[in-house]
C-alpha cells in the first residue's frame, strides 16, 4: 500500500518476496490459511530470486530454488486447506518439505494469519529484513486483497511493538531445525522497520488461537467507521455502531451472499456496499488432464489490459476522529471468532494520512450501494449440502494422525489416534472418506480400519502429500494434507525426482546456468512435465546448447572460487543418476553425457579440488 496516489497501487505479493540481486535468502517463515502447490512453488522461485514477471520458471530454475532453499523455508498453514492442482507436476511431490500443517479444529478455530517473515543477507554480509502483514493467501485466485511491507532500515526505520510475538510464533509453528523461535525474537526486536509512505505503525497484534482477546471499539466521538471484509457477524458489527453518535458515518463493504446471510440488521449502516465474493481454491477440482494438454487447458488466460481481482478479500477497520485516521488491516475477517482471539490472526495497527484515506474511498468507490435485506437469511438444500461437506473436511483434518510407510513399492496410510480409534472418517456415516497417492486414483478408507494400502508409488515421485475426498453422493471436496513418512524421504528424494524430471540435457541446462551465474535462461516451465524429445536423433551432441563449455567453467572458478566448489557438489551428487537416467533416453544423450563427465574430471583435477570425502581426485 502506499500514500502517494489515490487508488492504491496493485502489487505482486511475490514482489515484496523476491531478494534484491546481490541478496540471498537465509530464512523465511510464511504463514496462510490455505495454500495451493502452484503458488507454493512459485514463492519458492522468488524467493530464490528465478521467477519470471508472470511468476513462473523453468525446471531447472525450480530445482536450483529447491535446493537452495531446503532447511530454510516454511510454509504454515491450515490442515485440509492445501489445494490440489487441476494438473499436479510430478515434480510437485518435493514441495512436502517445506510445508507444516496446524492442526487446529474448525469447528471450534482455525489457524489464519497471512504474514511473511524475511531475513535476506547481501554479497557484503549486511542482514536485511522483510515483513509482510496482510489478507492474501497463498493461491493462484485473484482477489482484492491487502497487505503491509515493511522492511529494515538503519537510518530512518522504527522499532515495532508485537514484531518480535510474530516473529516467535512462527518460528515455533515452523519448527525448522537450528531456528530457535526465542532468538529469533530478539533478534527481531532490535530490527527497525520502515513503512510506506503515509504510515506510522502503532504496533503488530498477534493472536494464537487461545481466546482473551478484545476487538477495537470506535471511541466517543468517532466521525467515521469503514468496515471492509468478505465475512461478517452481526456482534462485531454491533460493537461498531454501538458509540455511533448521530453525525457519525458508518460504511460497510462486504459480498453479497453475507448481506443476504446476517439480514436486516445492516440496516444500521449509512452506506451499504458489496462486491464480488472472492475465489479460492478449487475445492473439488476435475481429475488431472491428459499429458498432452496445452498449459491453457488448466490455467486462465487473461490479457493483460482485462481487469481481474473483482473478489472481495481484503479485512480493514477504518476509523476517523477528526484529524487521526486509524486503520488496522491484516488477516482478521469482521468477526467475533477472529478479533475475541478463536483464530490465530496477525493484525497490524496503523496512523494513517489523508491520502492513504483516499485509497481506501477508491476501493469503496468500486463497490455497489445495496439495501439491506428485509427477511431474515434461510439457506436453501443446495447451500446445506455444502456446509456439510465443509464439516466433513474440517473433522477429517482434524482427526488426522496418518503416518506414510511403505511395503516394497505399495504405500500404506496408518491412522494412529486415542481420541478417534477408528480412523479419521467424518460424523456423517454417509460420508464416503478416500485416499490416494498425489498421482494415483482414489481408494474408499473404510470405517473402522485404520490401515490402508494406497497403491504404488515411484521413488522418485514419492510424496508425503496424499490426497483425501469426502463425499456424498455426486458432490464431494477434494484437498491435500501431509502424512508423515517413516523413515523420513531425504535429499536423495529430491535428486532422484529432479533427474528423473529434468532429464540429462535438462540437468546440463541447470549446471550451465549456475555455471554461468544466472546468465543463461533455463528452457520450458515447471509447471508442465509433459513428456519432451528430449534426445533429437538429429542433434549433435558437441554442438548441442545445453553443454557447458570450458570457458564457462573456468570462467566461473576465476570468479568465485568458493561457490564453484558448491557447483563441484552438486555435480557429484547427481551426475550418477544423470548419467543412469541418460542410458534410457538414448546411446547421443549418453555419449554427450561422459564427454562432459571426462571433462568435468579433467577440470576437477587441473583445479585440484577435493572430492565430497577430502580427497584429491
Amino acid at each position: 500500500m502506499s500514500g502517494t496516489v489515490d487508488n492504491w497501487p496493485a502489487l505482486s505479493f511475490l514482489e515484496g518476496l523476491r531478494p534484491a540481486p546481490d541478496e540471498n535468502v537465509e530464512l523465511a517463515l510464511l504463514a496462510s490459511y490455505s495454500a495451493d502447490l502452484g503458488s507454493i512453488g512459485a514463492t519458492l522461485l522468488a524467493l530464490a530470486g528465478k521467477d519470471t514477471d508472470a511468476g513462473r520458471g523453468s525446471p531447472s530454475d525450480f530445482a536450483d530454488a529447491v535446493e537452495r532453499l531446503r532447511g530454510k523455508v516454511r510454509i504454515i498453514i491450515q490442515r485440509g486447506r492445501l489445494a490440489k492442482m487441476r494438473r499436479t507436476p510430478r515434480i510437485a511431490a518435493v514441495l512436502d518439505q517445506f510445508v507444516r500443517e496446524v492442526d487446529f479444529d474448525e469447528a471450534t478455530h482455525s489457524w489464519h494469519p497471512k504474514a511473511a517473515l524475511v531475513r535476506t543477507r547481501s554479497a557484503d554480509g549486511q542482514t536485511g529484513w522483510r515483513l509482510w502483514i496482510g489478507s492474501r493467501n497463498l493461491t493462484e485466485n485473484v482477489n482484492r486483497d491487502v497487505g503491509l511491507l515493511l522492511l529494515s532500515g538503519k537510518k530512518r526505520g522504527a522499532s515495532i511493538p508485537g514484531v518480535n510475538d510474530v516473529a516467535r510464533a512462527l518460528a515455533e509453528r515452523a519448527a525448522l531445525k537450528g531456528v530457535r523461535p526465542i532468538s529469533l525474537s530478539k533478534e527481531v526486536t532490535k530490527v527497525t522497520w520502515c513503512a510506506p509512505s503515509g504510515v506510522r505503525v502503532e504496533r503488530l497484534r498477534w493472536s494464537d488461537g487461545n481466546g482473551g482477546l478484545a476487538p477495537p471499539v470506535p471511541p466517543t466521538g468517532t466521525d467515521e467507521v469503514v468496515v471492509v471484509s468478505p465475512f461478517i457477524d452481526k456482534t462485531f458489527l454491533a460493537q461498531q455502531t454501538a458509540q455511533k453518535p448521530k453525525s457519525a458515518r458508518l460504511a460497510l463493504l462486504t459480498t453479497m451472499r453475507e448481506i443476504e446471510r446476517v439480514g436486516p440488521s445492516l440496516a444500521a449502516f449509512d452506506d451499504l456496499l458489496t462486491l464480488d465474493a472472492p475465489d479460492y481454491p478449487v475445492g473439488d477440482p476435475e481429475p488431472d488432464l491428459a499429458v498432452g494438454a496445452a498449459k491453457s487447458d488448466y490455467y486462465p488466460v487473461t490479457d493483460e489490459e482485462e481487469e481481474v481481482g473483482r473478489g472481495l478479500h481484503a479485512k480493514l477497520l477504518f476509523v476517523r476522529s477528526a484529524q487521526r485516521r486509524r486503520l488496522w488491516l491484516g488477516s482478521a475477517n469482521a468477526t467475533m471468532r477472529a478479533w475475541t482471539g478463536r483464530n490465530a490472526e496477525v493484525t497490524a495497527e496503523l496512523v494513517v494520512t489523508e491520502s492513504v484515506e483516499k485509497g481506501l474511498k477508491a476501493l469503496l468507490g468500486s463497490a455497489r450501494l445495496v439495501e439491506a435485506p428485509c427477511a431474515e437469511y434461510s439457506p436453501d438444500a443446495a447451500t446445506q449440502e455444502e456446509e456439510a461437506l465443509e464439516r466433513a473436511r474440517a473433522q477429517v483434518a482434524a482427526r488426522w494422525a496418518v503416518q506414510l510407510s511403505f511395503d516394497h513399492q505399495d504405500a500404506c496410510l496408518t491412522h494412529g489416534s486415542d481420541l478417534y480409534p477408528g480412523g479419521p472418517h467424518p460424523d456423517e456415516t454417509d460420508m464416503l472418506l478416500e485416499v490416494g497417492t498425489l498421482y494415483g486414483e482414489l481408494v474408499p478408507w473404510p470405517r473402522e480400519q485404520i490401515t490402508v494400502s494406497i497403491g504404488p508409488m515411484d521413488p522418485a515421485e514419492r510424496s508425503e502429500f496424499v490426497r483425501l475426498r469426502v463425499s456424498h453422493g455426486e458432490k464431494g471436496l477434494s484437498w491435500l494434507q501431509r502424512a508423515p513418512a517413516d523413515p523420513p524421504f531425504g535429499e536423495d528424494r529430491d535428486r532422484a525426482a529432479f533427474v528423473r524430471f529434468l532429464g540429462a540435457r535438462g540437468f546440463l541446462l541447470w549446471l550451465a546456468g549456475l555455471l554461468a551465474d544466472g546468465g543463461r535462461e533455463g528452457e520450458g516451465d515447471w509447471t508442465n512435465d509433459e513428456p519432451r524429445d528430449r534426445a533429437d536423433p538429429g542433434m549433435n551432441p558437441a554442438l548441442d546448447s545445453a553443454l557447458p563449455t570450458l570457458e564457462e567453467m573456468l570462467a566461473a572458478w576465476a570468479r568465485d572460487p568458493e561457490k564453484f566448489r558448491g557447483i563441484e557438489r552438486r555435480v557429484s551428487q547427481y551426475l550418477p543418476a544423470v548419467l543412469e537416467e541418460a542410458r534410457h533416453e538414448s546411446p547421443k544423450t549418453a555419449d554427450m553425457l561422459h564427454r562432459f563427465d571426462d571433462l568435468w574430471g579433467k577440470l576437477r583435477s587441473g583445479l585440484g579440488i577435493a572430492d565430497l570425502k577430502g580427497k584429491r581426485p
